[in-house]
């Protein structure tokens, strides 16, 4: 997706994949991954996203990544938080004591010279076209020291005909993409089955989330 693209999505209020509710495959899975506190913890393409505040929570400093500077002063409106403001490189920076969000080009990001031990995505791989997906890959490996732990969260649903995000990424699709840079554990699937609207209405015949934990190899392969 091209940048435009986005903007406009933000900027129209199309956000149907921003959830209020913190995730329950984050607060399930995320304490079994013993990522120290005090960690910085990078949440690529993070939106607005509530999760964020969650990890914040658990001792952790989040690092969001976010085009859209609508989505990051919304993430501040909605909360308590005051961020001072920097300019750094092709970023603008927004700081609290506990949550950093730079707004730009998540593709831009080595510009920070910083890397992380800790990455949190549920809706950044699933944002992206199937063409983007080894270039995405390939940055967060690069934002990432040999063993960093990511919990990743994917959506996968059938008949995948779908022309917009979020884009169904099945396993076999994880697998192919982050097995020369990572390790692969995969955690239990929650299918929504009949609950979720579009396999209620026939529309789909099933819609799953998928969670993988992926540990940064020492070489890529």
């Amino acid at each position: 997706m091209e940048a435009d693209f986005w903007l406009k999505r933000w900027q129209s209020a199309r956000i149907g994949f921003h959830r209020e509710q913190i995730n329950s495959q984050l607060k399930e899975h995320w304490p079994t991954l013993n990522v120290p506190a005090k960690s910085p913890v990078l949440v690529p393409l993070c939106g607005k996203s509530n999760d964020m505040h969650w990890l914040a929570a658990q001792d952790h400093t989040v690092v969001g990544i976010e085009l859209s500077p609508l989505a990051v002063c919304d993430f501040f409106a909605d909360s308590p938080l005051t961020p001072q403001q920097e300019a750094l490189g092709p970023y603008q920076g927004w700081h609290t004591p506990h949550i950093s969000l730079y707004q730009g080009d998540f593709f831009k990001a080595e510009q920070l010279n910083v890397t992380f031990n800790a990455a949190y995505d549920r809706a950044a791989l699933i944002a992206l076209p199937a063409a983007m997906r080894p270039q995405y890959v390939a940055q967060l490996a690069t934002l990432l020291e040999p063993g960093a732990v990511v919990l990743m969260i994917t959506v996968h649903y059938a008949p995948d005909t779908q022309q917009g995000p979020p884009f169904s990424v099945s396993e076999s699709a994880v697998i192919e993409l982050f097995e020369p840079y990572f390790t692969i554990e995969t955690r239990p699937t929650v299918s929504e089955g009949a609950t979720h609207p579009r396999v209620a209405s026939g529309e789909l015949d099933f819609f799953d989330e998928l969670c993988f934990v992926l540990v940064r190899k020492e070489s890529d392969e």
